[in-house]
């Protein structure tokens, strides 16, 4: 029983081993990144008002799952009786636990699915920075970087050196959002306090259309709302995190999931507030390209904003190899020769980066992509899980836990139909 007594011994060694501030900075750094780019867009899309309700409500969705996975997982962990504490360390493993090798297999193809489908979003947005960067042709310049970069890095049989640059994707998102608060026109006007529909501060852009308070129609709710999912993504990241925990009563893990939404959360309606408020109708579906389109040559907001592109290349460059390493190891679990990595890393890399060259819409990917898979790990499984166990909860009544969940499920599932078909119908993207 040796290779088991070693295996817990590894594990205790970061099990309830980081404060609850720790736990809140990593699940902040783990959830912040390029995804909340879109988030002004999806408001021009869904209103501001409706938009920022839509936006914290999800917010509140996301809370709910990751508050059931803590039930969860603190009720089904193996530790074993008298011996150093263990815990359930993965998103699949706790379904898998739950929902038998269904939720093995389920689980396997969303992670595969996201990844991948992550990694396309990605790639989308850097054909975008870099042709901005050089002003050459933004695909010709992916195709290069793909090539001497990023496939050589996927196709690695470990990528663990990469690791310690995961906290540059939350250093981009926050610089991100402070430039776009940095270039908004500044005043007392109703109802942001700054100048509305007008461009960036320094520009002489004209107006940008009209502010508006709802969806435009029910196929742009549909198709926009998977945008908020996939920039509050938190469930798949926060059971690692919370094995991590020190004293995981249940009133530390209510307050590392509040602190940790909270912080998310208001960067989110900052960028996705301001970010629209500039722009309104003419938003693009990266606020990046929005700044960059209407920003003055030589003013401060146009430095800033290539500073935030150059951040933002540079920090996806580093984080898409991770992606398709992860999508690798899930579609190739048996494979480990070099000739298989090279052979699959190519295979993934290749179709991602030859889709990403097309002029295909960052919405209609994240769209898509979150339709199906963020759906399921935020909403859905969680969802299921409570709903088929009912487990009793400690610090929440089981019935109003479970009717979050059943809302939770509803939801789950108008994003996935309604956003496929919203998405497929490619209204609400406006051919963007």
């Amino acid at each position: 029983d040796a290779p088991h007594g070693g295996r817990a011994a590894d594990q205790a060694k970061h099990v309830c081993s980081v404060g609850l501030g720790g736990c809140v900075a990593n699940l902040v750094l783990a959830v912040l990144g390029a995804g909340q780019l879109v988030l002004p867009y999806a408001l021009s899309q869904l209103g501001l008002g409706f938009g920022l309700v839509a936006l914290l409500a999800f917010g509140v969705l996301s809370i709910h799952s990751c508050y059931t996975l803590s039930v969860y997982e603190l009720h089904f962990r193996p530790d074993p009786p008298g011996g150093p504490p263990a815990c359930i360390e993965s998103y699949a493993e706790l379904v898998t636990r739950v929902l038998g090798r269904l939720g093995s297999t389920v689980c396997a193809a969303l992670l595969a699915a996201y990844a991948w489908g992550g990694a396309l979003s990605f790639l989308v947005i850097l054909k975008g920075e870099l042709g901005s960067l050089t002003g050459l042709d933004g695909g010709l310049c992916l195709t290069a970087v793909a090539t001497l970069f990023i496939f050589p890095l996927s196709s690695c049989k470990d990528l663990s050196a990469l690791k310690p640059t995961a906290p540059l994707g939350c250093a981009a998102a926050i610089f991100i959002t402070v430039v776009v608060l940095l270039s908004t026109r500044w005043s007392w006007e109703a109802p942001l306090g700054a100048a509305v529909c007008r461009g960036p501060a320094g520009s002489d852009a004209g107006g940008t259309g009209s502010l508006r308070w709802l969806p435009s129609s029910m196929t742009s709710l549909a198709a926009s709302l998977p945008l908020l999912s996939f920039a509050l993504n938190s469930s798949w990241a926060y059971i690692p995190i919370l094995c991590t925990l020190k004293d995981r009563r249940p009133v530390r893990y209510a307050s590392l999931i509040a602190g940790s939404n909270a912080v998310i959360l208001a960067n989110y309606v900052l960028i996705a507030a301001y970010g629209y408020g500039m722009f309104c109708e003419e938003t693009e579906p990266n606020i990046l390209d929005s700044l960059g389109g209407a920003a003055a040559p030589g003013t401060t907001v146009e430095v800033l904003v290539r500073l935030a592109r150059g951040a933002l290349a540079a920090q996806l460059s580093l984080a898409l190899p991770m992606r398709f390493f992860v999508a690798r190891r899930t579609v190739g679990a048996g494979v480990s020769s070099l000739f298989g990595r090279v052979l699959l890393s190519a295979s993934l890399v290749g179709s991602a980066t030859f889709l990403a060259v097309l002029p295909l819409s960052l919405a209609l990917v994240l769209g898509v992509t979150s339709s199906v898979c963020a759906s399921m790990i935020i909403y859905i499984l969680p969802a299921l899980v409570d709903l088929k166990f009912r487990v009793d909860d400690p610090l929440i009544p089981r019935s109003l836990r479970l009717a979050g969940s059943a809302v939770s499920l509803l939801v789950g599932l108008f994003v996935m139909i309604g956003g496929l078909a919203g998405n497929f119908l490619g209204i609400a993207v406006g051919g963007r």
